[in-house]
């Protein structure tokens, strides 16, 4: 009878009990399993592979991750000062904040140094007085920038020791002097070569060198008339570029014409 109506027989039923336990710890392990992955941190979707994998849910999510991070960096950017906001910046603020003065750091001391034996020699070239020491030290190569002879470390050519190199003061001047008018832009768009400064002091540096060929062809007319309109360019230029006019103390004297450094413990610039 039991055999007609379908009823298991009890062997049967005792052999089919592991197995379903089986199934119902594996389910088990299988659910832990998912809860404990959903516990882990979860790498945030781009849009990208949200869309690949056609979850707009991810893309939803990504968004909103992207607009609670675009709200902090905006929330920090308020909390600045103006001032700090400024230095943090680039682009129309860049020069003014730190070009300029890293600049005047570097270049100030060689400007001024240079100014100084430009303003010497002007007694010089208004008397005719050609082999004056001051005009001989402005244009000669008197500055020295590599000793000669000196083994070069690490070398594995023929030659390994150095060559001397030297400059003179108006060389290093007209280097000085253009650089630091570049570095006087209040917009990252602004070209060197356009720059109002940066004409002038290149309009100066031209007549300083027909200057010097004047003092050599001993024409005494043209040589003045050739410094009068230097110095009054280098005038207008010292405004250009925060430097005091030339009528002042500060080129009465020998400049030092290293680059300054400060420091704030380690940091240096």
């Amino acid at each position: 009878m039991n055999q007609v109506f379908g009823r298991a027989k009890p062997g049967k039923t005792r052999g089919l009990g592991p197995c379903m336990l089986s199934v119902m710890l594996l389910s088990l392990l299988m659910g832990c399993g998912r809860t404990w992955l959903s516990l882990l941190p979860q790498e945030s979707s781009t849009p990208h592979e949200a869309q690949k994998s056609g979850s707009q849910k991810e893309v939803g999510a990504h968004a909103g991750r992207r607009a609670a991070l675009g709200a902090s960096v905006a929330l920090g950017w308020g909390m600045l000062t103006p001032q700090d906001a400024v230095h943090a910046s680039g682009g129309a603020t860049a020069g003014k904040y730190s070009t300029i003065p890293s600049a005047k750091r570097r270049f100030y001391g060689r400007v001024r140094q240079g100014i100084y034996q430009f303003l010497a020699m002007e007694e010089p070239v208004l008397k005719g007085a050609w082999d004056d020491p001051a005009i001989e030290q402005f244009y000669a190569k008197t500055i020295l920038l590599q000793k000669g002879g000196e083994k070069i470390a690490g070398c594995m050519f023929a030659e390994c020791t150095t060559k001397e190199k030297r400059t003179s003061r108006w060389n290093d001047f007209k280097v000085a002097a253009d650089l630091l008018a570049s570095a006087f832009r209040y917009d990252a768009s602004d070209v060197n070569d356009r720059l109002p400064q940066v004409k002038l002091i290149r309009a100066y540096a031209k007549k300083v060198e027909k200057l010097k060929t004047a003092i050599g062809e001993g024409d005494q007319v043209k040589a003045q008339q050739l410094f009068k309109d230097a110095k009054m360019d280098l005038n207008r230029y010292t405004g250009m570029v925060e430097l005091t006019p030339l009528t002042s103390e500060d080129y009465t004297h020998e400049w030092d014409t290293r680059a300054q450094v400060w420091c704030q413990g380690d940091f240096c610039v």
